[in-house]
């Protein structure tokens, strides 16, 4: 293997890995800006395939946070999963992220992202996958939620794998459940397959949780969702965001917006944001995007009760209640929209 990183001053280095039998890969394992900007997730995701679709790998660094207390030993079905890396809330703990990282990578390289999004009421959860054969790496291991056999919207997907995934998110969210945090202040996202475990996760959960992220990510098991999903999940309108680089030639632009298309008609309470020219990756405005999706389902503290009947409320208050909970008010062009909208909450 042949890598290249691009350190977080900017300095190119390359690496000489080792050799996986039937190909070649090569591996750009970050492509991050300098240290001082602020604006971008560190370290940043980038991955290629060659002509012949073989899925790049990713090598991530050692992070410094990985010596942080993790939770208790969980495993995800028959499978150990490593301990995940913890980042304490640095203010009064009321609210938890859980992000799952994507093929190839660990909790520890996701880490840095907690201090980026101005959550000190936030505890944040970086799990680790354990180490699997996986088909699209023509069977050679690495860290992996499920088996990936392909990258399209008709490649079938491991059931069983996604099914162990989901029982151990579920079980870390039953961890802080226990802790005194409500499941509605509990948010799951991820890169890349990660998305895919945690839209899962949050879909089957039998309680709403306050939100969800995919970041590059896909929706799995799309024919079986309908009768796997909660019921809350549709009736509490749980918001989904859902960004997606429109030159992703991992996991191809269409497959996420065929992803959000399935969603929406299954009644998902889902924001698509496609990100003209980025890659499978990350970039300034799709953070900002996910700060501001954090804040809305994760304040500080919660939102005030909404009215048994809301009809006396101004516009500014409808948009206010909107607002907090991460709900979209840009298509409310008059007084009944806004109205119609936070009903519908209740």
């Amino acid at each position: 293997i042949r890598s290249k990183r691009v350190g977080r001053g900017g300095e190119r280095r390359q690496r000489s890995g080792g050799e996986i039998r039937g190909g070649t890969f090569i591996i750009v394992t970050s492509s991050a800006p300098p240290a001082t900007s602020k604006s971008s997730l560190q370290p940043l995701r980038h991955l290629a395939l060659p002509l012949l679709g073989l899925l790049l790998l990713l090598s991530p660094e050692a992070s410094a946070l990985a010596s942080l207390p993790p939770l208790s030993p969980l495993r995800g079905g028959t499978m150990a999963m490593p301990s995940p890396v913890v980042v304490p809330a640095s203010g009064t703990h009321s609210a938890t992220v859980i992000l799952l990282h994507g093929l190839g990578d660990q909790g520890s390289s996701w880490a840095p992202v907690a201090s980026q999004m101005s959550l000190p009421h936030c505890k944040f959860i970086f799990p680790s996958a354990a180490t699997r054969p996986v088909s699209i790496n023509m069977g050679a291991p690495c860290p992996a939620w499920a088996d990936i056999k392909g990258l399209s919207p008709d490649s079938p997907d491991d059931e069983e794998g996604a099914t162990q995934a989901i029982e151990y998110v579920h079980k870390i969210i039953a961890e802080e459940v226990a802790a005194g945090i409500p499941p509605s202040r509990i948010v799951v996202g991820g890169f890349s397959q990660g998305a895919a475990i945690s839209c899962l996760s949050a879909m089957t959960h039998k309680e709403p949780l306050g939100g969800c992220f995919l970041l590059s990510g896909w929706l799995m098991m799309r024919a079986k969702v309908p009768t796997m999903m909660s019921p809350t999940f549709i009736s509490t309108k749980v918001p989904v965001l859902h960004c997606h680089g429109t030159n992703d030639m991992v996991v191809p632009f269409l497959f996420g917006q065929v992803s959000s298309q399935a969603m929406e008609q299954m009644g998902v309470n889902v924001d698509f944001k496609p990100y003209p020219g980025m890659a499978h990756e990350s970039s300034p405005q799709e953070v900002s995007d996910l700060k501001a999706f954090l804040h809305g389902c994760l304040p500080a503290a919660p939102p005030a009760p909404i009215p048994d009947d809301p009809s006396s409320l101004s516009v500014k208050e409808l948009k206010a209640i909107l607002k907090e909970r991460s709900v979209d008010a840009s298509d409310c062009f008059e007084k009944a929209d806004l109205l119609a909208k936070v009903k519908s909450l209740l």
